[in-house]
């Protein structure tokens, strides 16, 4: 319990007691086993080279954020990383958010929920994706994700769903134009290292390198994440991990 509270260490209190009310004792130490996986004991060199920074030294005053916390789902965020994404992106209001990966929808509704003036962008394969028949050369993973999603389960039929656009395509083809006016990115779709550059390239090229950037899965069980973005802060971009989470950052004047 202690671990977890210090994986929140600086975020919104009133949430974490949401958090507590509603989910168990052992599902509060999986997700701080999450965590702890996030920031091994023993990280590779690249991993260490993204300095690691406590949430609150970049967010601002505390907020109150709407979460609806449940049992966890296989790819879906752990808590800690859910309440830091969203805590950040109420501090921002951007008018509108390109998410890649939508998968069952959980982020895209607490996004959209959490920012009611927000259009919220995301990106998923189409539903009846076909592995065998997949004409894109660089390479996928998470393949059992792929085949079990049910995009935009979460959001659908509910009233933040008016302002979320859900996109179907590969992003290495996609038209990054139709997320035209984002802000705020959140790359978090394939995470081999090809696609989360191609996916942080686009990015960078929509929004002229201004604006939020957040990746998920850094750690060293997805090294093509970890490769690319020590490649990023190598090249004089400022990338950092909130510590005790699966995220990255970096913010672009």
């Amino acid at each position: 319990m202690n671990k977890y509270i210090r994986a929140l260490q600086g975020l919104c209190w009133s949430s974490l007691a949401h958090a507590v009310k509603e989910r168990s004792l052992s599902e509060l130490e999986y997700a701080s086993c999450i965590a702890d996986l996030a920031v091994e004991k023993s990280p590779s060199a690249l991993l260490r080279s993204l300095p690691a920074v406590w949430p609150d030294r970049i967010m601002g005053q505390p907020e109150n954020l709407l979460l609806r916390i449940g049992k966890h789902e296989d790819g879906s965020l752990p808590v800690e990383d859910l309440v830091a994404l969203i805590y950040l992106l109420v501090l921002e209001r951007p008018a509108a958010v390109l998410e890649i990966g939508t998968y069952m929808g959980h982020t895209t509704r607490a996004m959209a929920e959490n920012c009611p003036e927000t259009v919220v962008h995301t990106l998923d394969l189409p539903p009846d994706f076909d592995r065998q028949s997949d004409a894109v050369e660089i390479p996928k993973d998470d393949h059992h994700l792929i085949e079990n999603r049910k995009v935009g389960r979460e959001f659908f039929g509910k009233p933040c769903a008016e302002r979320i656009r859900q996109h179907f395509g590969d992003s290495a083809t996609w038209d990054f134009g139709q997320a035209r006016g984002a802000t705020f990115f959140f790359i978090d779709g394939a995470h081999t290292y090809e696609y989360v550059k191609n996916d942080t390239e686009k990015c960078f090229e929509l929004s002229g390198r201004r604006g939020t950037f957040l990746w998920h899965d850094v750690d060293d069980r997805h090294s093509g994440v970890v490769r690319y973005l020590a490649e990023l802060r190598q090249s004089g971009i400022d990338v950092v991990r909130f510590a005790n989470t699966q995220l990255a950052y970096f913010k672009g004047a």
